[in-house]
């Protein structure tokens, strides 16, 4: 512990002036008892804020731009490019700040683009009077659920902030991928598209995967989970 020879007092750290009378300290100096905070927490933070307002200030823009300076009659675009807005900045607050729980961020991210991807096309579809086209059952929704997994899996092994309470969202992620493919041929009897197809030999190789790899791990997080 360090002292001031002028004030006559013990101060801990590892300070180099005293901070009553800004004289230097005698003694070995010690840990500091407050931790620094690192510049690269503070750019995330400025970053953090930047990229808020961006995005409060495009969202007040689009607001005013549909209800107040377009007087023609319109559908009301707005609230669906407010909400995908907000979902953008959602994953760009995700990556700023660094969440350690990956996965289930990603999964939810998943969902939350496919249901806006849903209202983004029946609003085209009914607003400009178009035919369904079916983009986003037939090429969005499995795309994204084949890229998610390919991801998940991939960070199952590298990401060091990997825990066995991430496999439950990887377990999710195979059956939204799964269940659409298995509805599609049961309630359509027609041969499904080929990119669920891609998406089913894709959940079905993680699936696997995970039960060579993982095996003792997801047995003991089900067990957990169900009480078994």
């Amino acid at each position: 512990m360090k002292m001031c020879p002028h004030c006559k007092i013990n101060i801990g750290g590892n300070l180099e002036k005293c901070p009553l009378c800004q004289n230097l300290l005698t003694g070995e100096g010690e840990r500091d008892y407050i931790p620094k905070i690192e510049i690269k927490t503070r750019l995330r933070r400025k970053a953090f804020k930047i990229v808020m307002f961006v995005f409060f200030a495009l969202i007040i823009i689009n607001l005013a731009l549909d209800f107040l300076f377009i007087e023609t009659e319109h559908p009301s675009w707005s609230p669906l490019v407010v909400a995908w807005l907000l979902v953008i900045g959602w994953i760009i607050e995700f990556i700023i700040r660094k969440h350690y729980n990956l996965l289930k961020a990603m999964f939810f991210t998943m969902i939350a683009i496919v249901v806006l991807s849903f209202f983004s096309e029946a609003f085209i579809t009914l607003a400009w009077d178009l035919p369904y086209l079916g983009i986003t059952a037939g090429y969005i929704v499995p795309i994204l659920c084949s890229g998610n997994l390919v991801a998940n899996f991939i960070l199952s092994f590298i990401d060091k902030h990997f825990t066995d309470y991430s496999l439950i969202y990887m377990f999710l992620n195979i059956l939204v991928g799964v269940a659409p493919w298995i509805a599609l041929l049961i309630f359509y009897r027609d041969k499904p598209p080929l990119t669920w197809s891609i998406c089913l030999v894709i959940n079905v190789l993680a699936f696997f995967g995970l039960i060579v790899f993982k095996g003792r791990t997801v047995l003991a997080e089900f067990k957990k989970r169900f009480h078994l």
